[in-house]
């Protein structure tokens, strides 16, 4: 092909390539229905231990709430199947609260599941010490202009057999959050194309040691996302346990003037455990 054609060829792909890159939504941005966090407490359960699981749902305005409801199952098939029940025979529907969050007692429902195979109600032989339940959150909204948005979250638990949890996990522990430098809750007004770092602070007590797959001993590595309302985040997730990103005031054009964005932060220890904090009102002078 000719050079010509080929700039010819070209010129429309930078067009195509500009337009893809100025609709790009990064993660950190709320525009949609979306399942921000789902705290559970404990993280592990034996026997006799109820767990209590709280979602954190963003909801844009003027969304209608539809339906909400969870599902267990004392077995998950794993990450590379999305966390699908290895016996579906087992998953068990369980009513939400009015706020979504849900109580239940993995051991007793995975005792059913096995009562089922013929086990008498106990654990039969050959079961692993632990094995991994799973809790799938479903939530619908209707969102203006008539389009429903489903989102689901699952959060996977620990389950021993055997036992009570050893060394169980703990969720971290978020001790600061700083905008601009003083407290979140007294940001001061952003100006339009200025930007502000959203500081958080991990409490170091909560960064556990613990035995992975392969039996080695690793220390949790603790993440940070950030989620905002309006304005960019110049990364949407930092790990550590003392990060600052930015937020920038830019693309505002379709708020009004008064405008402000609503932040979350959430903490992850990339073993289920979650805090989250927010929202935090950070207003724009523009």
């Amino acid at each position: 092909m000719r050079l010509h054609a080929l700039l010819r060829l070209a010129a429309p792909l930078s067009l195509l390539a500009a337009a893809c890159a100025s609709d790009f939504l990064p993660s950190s941005y709320l525009r949609d229905v979306r399942i921000l966090a789902v705290v559970a407490a404990p993280l592990e359960a034996g026997q006799g231990d109820t767990v209590t699981l709280a979602p954190l749902v963003y909801v844009p305005p003027g969304a209608a709430f539809v339906e909400h409801g969870w599902r267990f199952c004392p077995l998950t098939a794993g990450s590379g199947t999305g966390y699908a029940c290895a016996t579906p025979v087992c998953e068990t529907s369980l009513a939400p609260a009015a706020d979504g969050s849900v109580s239940a007692n993995p051991y007793d429902l995975a005792l059913q599941c096995a009562s089922l195979f013929g086990t008498g109600g106990t654990v039969p032989p050959g079961i692993p010490d632990v094995v991994q339940g799973t809790f799938r959150y479903e939530v619908a909204y209707d969102v203006p202009p008539g389009a429903r948005q489903t989102r689901v979250a699952v959060q996977t638990i620990p389950i021993w057999t055997r036992g009570p949890p050893v060394d169980p996990n703990v969720p971290p522990a978020i001790v600061g959050v700083e905008i601009g430098g003083v407290p979140a809750a007294s940001a001061v007004p952003l100006a339009e194309g200025g930007r502000v770092p959203v500081r958080v602070r991990i409490d170091p007590a909560t960064v556990q040691t613990y035995l992975d797959a392969a039996g080695r001993s690793v220390q949790e590595t603790m993440t940070v996302s950030y989620f905002t309302t309006a304005g960019r985040f110049e990364f949407d997730r930092q790990t550590g346990i003392d990060v600052s990103v930015d937020l920038q005031a830019i693309d505002l054009a379709p708020l009004p003037a008064d405008a402000e964005s609503q932040v979350w932060v959430v903490a992850r220890d990339l073993r289920g455990g979650q805090a989250v904090l927010g929202p935090f009102t950070v207003p724009f002078a523009r």
